[in-house]
């Protein structure tokens, strides 16, 4: 249940309900798949969504995490170039310059 309703609050972009859910103890794992998910799903400031799952969960990106989403974002960066899609590829910009990921050194892209 608690999977649905942050999906739902992904989707529609709100910040406010993931963190509520979170707060709430309603998010047990939060986990890599649901972050990659998001980087295609996310509503709103997709941004501001992606930053908030990643502070929730990933403060340290571990390996193998790190691979995933550096994967992923490497992914929908290489749609953008192919689509000539700036905005996408600012997102993609923008989350690899974040604060949230400053420290991540095994983050490969």
């Amino acid at each position: 249940m608690a999977l649905s309703g942050l999906k739902t609050a992904i989707s529609t972009g709100d910040v406010r309900a993931i963190h509520l859910l979170e707060w709430a103890g309603l998010i047990q794992k939060l986990d890599i798949d649901t972050v990659i998910w998001a980087l295609r799903n996310a509503g709103g400031n997709k941004l501001a969504v992606i930053n908030q799952l990643l502070r929730l969960g990933f403060t340290v990106l571990w390996n193998l995490d790190a691979r995933q989403l550096g994967r992923a974002l490497a992914d929908i960066r290489d749609e953008a170039v192919a689509e000539s899609d700036q905005e996408k590829l600012d997102f993609v910009k923008a989350i690899l310059n974040s604060a949230t990921l400053e420290g991540a050194t095994n983050l490969h892209v």
